[in-house]
């Protein structure tokens, strides 16, 4: 960690597991102990937990570093200067327009007043996660380099990220000359000590990947499973349950994973993209929808999060419920839920859709898979209530609290890479990665410590299927 505060600006390339995050709390503690303050960014929440974590385990005092994402961190640096970066941004943000925070951001911060300000609030700065960073989000980083030692860390076979047309940051030709490498000693200490076989070997493949070759499973530390039916899955997700630690189950599109989720009976929880849409579009059905159209969406929204309401209500009488027709049941355990949501198609409030939204949680045999966003849905009904506002604007409020404070990953999920990127899991369960790219596939392998197990159905993944570079949903 000397090191790299020597010679700021730099960059530092290290594989997964390597210790990035670990050299980066070090550094931070290294900087405190010569009287520094540091400001961490990063791109996802996960990675600000991830990196808030480490630095407790330094024992660095929160008031002595700030980790954010640099998106959150652009829009508040925006909204305090909005005449110096010549941009007026909302009290919730509009992540539709993360580049035009970007910019402006970096118009705020090559002013000599807000260059003043930071000189004297940080002595260094560190961004992790380089190699996800698009070009607008690089001239800010150049901006701030400007006031701030800087060093910025990454691996470009971990680059999962691109957004729509704006083009990701060249590592050789946009990070080296502006940010000259530095060597640092690394090993794969996320496999150490008992698994470094396995460490081993995802360092050995990286190479491959990047060359386009296949990729053989046989004679490896990973343990591969034949697919032989859409169910296999299912009994290895269930037997890892026996196992000690934290377990990912990963899949490559959201549909994959809820569906995995509802085979495996809730047993693992569905991690969310932060900007999930079908959260939002749920929200603003409940905003703008007719009575029956909202009490349907409810119905609707909570059998999708989970299993069992369709024992309880059919399909037939959801679409009775949609029409306005009569809504009843004989069975008297349901009669509270069901005279709830027809209170909805009367009353489409949120207090009215929060109440039915419990009770069809608490129905006997309900078991909820997407719990992310089903508590995300309880919050903002609960908000939109107490506040006066509209669901939708709650909702907005509640992921920028999650951008500036972060959230905390479920101990069983069932996530894709990107969602997971710069997380680790004692065991990881890789759905058919047949699809995946050279990133994906890195990334989907390198996040179990203890165990991988790849489901397909051949040990050797082709190369044809490994050269695709990801698009993602806007980010914050």
């Amino acid at each position: 960690m000397a090191a790299v505060l020597a010679v700021q600006p730099c960059s530092v390339t290290l594989p997964a597991g390597a210790g990035k995050t670990e050299l980066i709390a070090a550094s931070v503690a290294e900087a405190v102990h010569r009287g520094g303050t540091s400001l961490v960014l990063t791109h996802t929440h996960a990675g600000v937990d991830a990196l808030r974590r480490r630095m407790k385990k330094f024992g660095v005092m929160r008031d002595r570093f700030v980790v954010r994402t640099i998106d959150s961190w652009s829009y508040d640096l925006i909204a305090h200067f909005p005449d110096l970066a010549g941009l007026a941004v909302p009290t919730i943000p509009d992540w539709t327009r993360s580049t035009e925070y970007h910019l402006a951001a970096a118009r705020a911060a090559g002013t000599p007043a807000v260059a003043k300000m930071l000189r004297l609030s940080y002595t260094n700065l560190f961004v992790d996660e380089y190699h996800d960073c698009v070009l607008d989000q690089h001239n800010l980083v150049l901006s701030l380099s400007g006031s701030i030692p800087t060093t910025v860390l990454g691996d470009p076979l971990q680059s999962l990220l691109t957004f729509g047309e704006t083009p990701p940051v060249d590592w050789d030709s946009d990070v080296l000359p502006n940010f000259p490498e530095v060597v640092v000693d690394h090993r794969p200490r996320r496999w150490e000590p008992d698994h470094a076989e396995l460490g081993q070997w995802l360092v050995d493949i990286r190479t491959e990947l990047t060359d386009g070759m296949p990729i053989s499973f046989s004679g490896t530390p990973v343990r591969w499973v034949r697919k032989s039916d859409d169910r296999t899955f299912v009994s290895e997700c269930m037997k890892a349950l026996g196992q000690e630690g934290t377990i990912a189950v990963l899949g490559r599109f959201r549909h994959d994973c809820v569906s995995a989720a509802s085979k495996l009976s809730g047993r693992y929880t569905v991690m969310e993209a932060l900007d999930e849409k079908a959260t939002l579009a749920f929200a603003a059905k409940v905003d703008t929808g007719s009575g029956a159209a909202v009490a349907h969406a409810v119905v609707e929204f909570a059998a999708k999060c989970s299993v069992g309401i369709p024992t309880h209500i059919s399909s037939a009488k959801r679409k009775r419920l949609l029409n306005g027709l009569s809504f009843v049941t004989r069975d008297e355990d349901l009669k509270p839920t069901y005279e709830a949501v027809v209170r909805v198609r009367e009353q489409p409030t949120p207090t009215t859709v929060r109440t039915a939204f419990e009770l069809l949680g608490d129905l006997q045999g309900v078991s909820i898979h997407c719990r992310e966003a089903w508590n995300e849905v309880s919050r903002s009904l609960a908000a939109a209530a107490a506040d006066g506002c509209t669901v939708t604007e709650a909702l907005h409020l509640a992921r920028s609290h999650t951008r500036a404070a972060g959230r905390q990953a479920a101990a069983r999920v069932v996530s894709r890479p990107l969602l997971v990127k710069g997380l680790e899991y004692d065991h990881v369960i890789i759905l058919d990665p047949t699809a995946y790219g050279a990133q994906e596939l890195y990334v989907a392998l390198t996040r179990g410590s203890k165990s991988v197990t790849v489901i397909s159905d051949s040990s050797t993944l082709p190369v044809a299927r490994m050269q695709a570079h990801k698009k993602s949903p806007t980010r914050g």
